[in-house]
């Protein structure tokens, strides 16, 4: 099967991720979509406890069964590198083709994106096929080889920053996330004043 692997820190899961995801297998881009969780950032982005982004995950996986949660990154000890990731699930799943997907506001830094070994991201373009999603004020540029720009799906304005924000304001998240992800942050008190 063609598996596209979406990572991020979902820190939450929004209502954009779903949009995206639907399209990508609605369209046929891909036979499945593996949410992949980051554990450790390697731009050192401060992320909520893995638990609590997983389990609010489970809501989105559990509404479509062409999707589902890949937990390598969670599992593994140390920083998070795509390229190492898509090595370790081709060789546990060699039936399957992988690809990555990430959003047009990823491009500008994606010759920063290395293994964790020395090597950079032309290694991880010659072996992977990235499929880039329009983010609001992001264009598709620059553009690298294997990468190819989904210019027909609308643009992603919603990110999980702005719903972080809005629950720090006691705004309402109702149009930005899932009703089960609304539930589960008013319930674990996810994104408060300290």
């Amino acid at each position: 099967m063609q598996i596209m692997l979406f990572g991020g820190a979902f820190d939450p899961p929004h209502l954009g991720h779903q949009y995206i995801t639907k399209n990508i297998l609605d369209q046929n881009i891909a036979d499945q979509v593996w949410y992949v969780p980051a554990k450790n950032h390697p731009f050192a982005k401060n992320m909520s406890p893995a638990k609590d982004r997983l389990a609010m995950l489970q809501f989105l996986v559990a509404q479509d069964s062409r999707t589902r949660i890949e937990t390598y990154e969670l599992d593994k000890e140390g920083v998070s590198y795509s390229y190492q990731t898509l090595k370790a699930l081709s060789a546990k799943y060699p039936e399957h083709e992988f690809s990555w997907l990430i959003g047009s506001d990823n491009l500008a830094k994606f010759h920063l994106w290395g293994d964790g070994n020395g090597g950079d991201y032309r290694i991880m373009l010659g072996k992977y096929k990235f499929y880039v999603y329009p983010r609001k004020n992001f264009s598709f540029s620059p553009l690298y080889d294997n990468m190819f720009p989904l210019k027909n799906m609308q643009e992603i304005e919603i990110s999980s920053t702005l719903i972080r924000n809005q629950c720090l304001n006691d705004s309402t998240i109702d149009k930005l996330v899932d009703p089960a992800v609304v539930e589960y942050i008013k319930n674990n008190q996810l994104y408060q004043k300290e």
